[in-house]
């Protein structure tokens, strides 16, 4: 019951790969030309999109929305065909699509340059030259696409978990090792996985909904599903389409509720576990308050970790909010109290910030940097990236260096700040220590002050007077002393003082 997603370069046998594994199992097939042919039909613009990442224009911004069009195009009709069954997809970085889903086995091929060019030669009838340097852009091309559409590197083998080389293996042979492979416990469909296909199907339609309506099509917004729960995001310039989003989304099929929030930006929590009455969570969200932002959670979880979600029965816990149809008992239930799922603490700091009205959707990543890129919302547009406890499993010294490394992985992916909790406590929050500096530093700039204003004649002495030509080096290192110690006082007061007002 694996879905099964074949990736590589130009004529590497993707395709006849596919193909084979196709007939050998008589598993669904679809292929990437396939599904643009459909999203052109849509009326998705995905050959300008192509162009315009190859020509690389100055203005990236601006793909943003067909990008993420296209992502959830891709999303929502690989789900489709997916939700019954086993499903073979071939096509360009298709094991960086369904981020998240623990039941898709990503395949990747590779195959020696000299007979990609004699393929290419044979097949387009070129000299090998001209083959060579087709198949050298033609690479470029599908380098550039993963690191724009998907935020990585999509030729890095470590994004896969099955990569054959092609030289001495013939394709049927391929197909079987493929075959056995998804028939392995690892990628068999779990709960969570099952969870996570509808999750994504949910929050692509959605924003497929938003997309084609006429009166949201201008609406840049961020979307997240979670338990039938849709929460969608937007900044102040879009608010003109707060009352018409829910309105949209109205019948959207598989929707329980629908949260709106509207941000000034967003903030990107990482955690292994959550706690709405933890410090770190009063912080956070004081911060957000502040800045009027949005908090997304992310709960991050090694890849060797058991399912945090494999306990799950269809019979999910629903949210708060969360519409519940009527009870055939009359809301007479059985006394014995239906299973929990450990989420990590996510429902619950969640319901929290819905309340505060800075909920920006949550989710849950297994694995490094590369998944939490993938996976997040923000498309890397982050005020604030703040990572708490994770790593849990680790000793302390390795705890701090794994999570040393994911913050500077993380700065330069997301481009944004990246600070731990405890490095929130004394960046942005006025904390016992804070005050007690204040009070310290503000004591000695008005003892400072009260000093130079009344013994001036001194001081005016010590400057140019008879004083100064007795001491001339003295006084030149009590100035050269003063000074800096008063200016960095003065710098500290005010600081505090901004902090204390909640000026940023």
């Amino acid at each position: 019951m694996a879905i099964v997603m074949i990736s590589a370069y130009a004529q590497s046998g993707k395709d006849e790969l596919a193909q084979g594994l196709a007939h050998k199992t008589g598993w669904p097939m679809v292929s990437r030309n396939e599904l643009i042919e459909l999203a052109r039909e849509r009326g998705i613009k995905t050959g300008r999109l192509e162009v315009s990442i190859l020509k690389q224009p100055s203005a990236r911004e601006h793909l943003a929305r067909e990008k993420n069009l296209y992502l959830a195009f891709m999303t929502s009709a690989l789900c489709e065909r997916a939700v019954d069954g086993n499903l073979i997809y071939s096509g360009r970085s298709g094991h960086l699509l369904l981020p998240g889903v623990g039941h898709r086995l990503r395949v990747g091929l590779t195959l020696p340059r000299e007979i990609r060019v004699q393929r290419a030669a044979r097949e387009l009838r070129i000299s090998q030259q001209k083959a060579d340097q087709y198949l050298r852009q033609l690479d470029e091309d599908f380098e550039k696409w993963g690191r724009f559409v998907h935020r990585v590197d999509a030729t890095i083998p470590a994004h896969f978990d099955l990569y054959l080389n092609l030289e001495n293996l013939g394709l049927s042979n391929a197909a079987g090792i493929v075959c056995e492979t998804a028939e392995l416990a690892e990628f068999r469909p779990t709960p969570a996985s099952r969870k996570r296909i509808a999750d994504l199907q949910l929050a692509a339609r959605a924003r497929l909904d938003l997309a084609f309506d006429p009166r949201t099509a201008e609406a840049d917004v961020q979307v997240q599903a979670d338990r039938g729960v849709v929460t969608v995001t937007y900044t102040p310039a879009q608010e003109t389409f707060a009352d018409a989003i829910p309105a949209v989304l109205a019948n959207l099929e598989g929707c329980q509720e629908i949260r709106c929030t509207m941000a000034e930006t967003s903030i990107l929590w990482i955690q292994e576990r959550f706690r709405a009455a933890s410090d770190s969570f009063q912080q956070i969200s004081s911060l957000a308050q502040r800045w009027g932002a949005a908090i997304e959670l992310m709960r991050l979880r090694s890849p060797g970790a058991p399912d945090a979600t494999a306990e799950e029965s269809t019979e999910e816990t629903p949210t708060a909010h969360a519409i519940r149809p009527s009870s055939p008992t009359g809301g007479v239930e059985d006394d014995d109290p239906e299973p929990v799922a450990d989420d990590g603490g996510l429902g619950e700091t969640q319901e929290e910030l819905v309340g505060l009205g800075r909920s920006g959707g949550r989710s849950t990543v297994r694995g490094g940097c590369d998944e939490i890129v993938m996976t997040s919302a923000g498309n890397g547009e982050y005020s604030l990236v703040v990572i708490g406890d994770v790593f849990l499993s680790k000793d302390r010294s390795a705890r701090k260096r794994m999570t040393r490394e994911l913050a500077l992985d993380l700065r330069d992916r997301l481009k944004a700040p990246v600070i731990t909790t405890e490095e929130l406590g004394t960046e942005f929050t006025m904390s016992a220590r804070h005050v007690a500096k204040f009070i310290g530093h503000l004591s000695l700039v008005v003892i400072a002050l009260y000093l130079v204003l009344t013994h001036q004649t001194v001081i005016l002495n010590v400057l140019g007077g008879p004083l100064h030509s007795q001491w001339s080096w003295q006084t030149a290192a009590a100035v050269a002393v003063f000074v800096p110690v008063f200016a960095f006082l003065y710098g500290s007061v005010t600081q505090l003082a901004l902090r204390l007002l909640r000026i940023e």
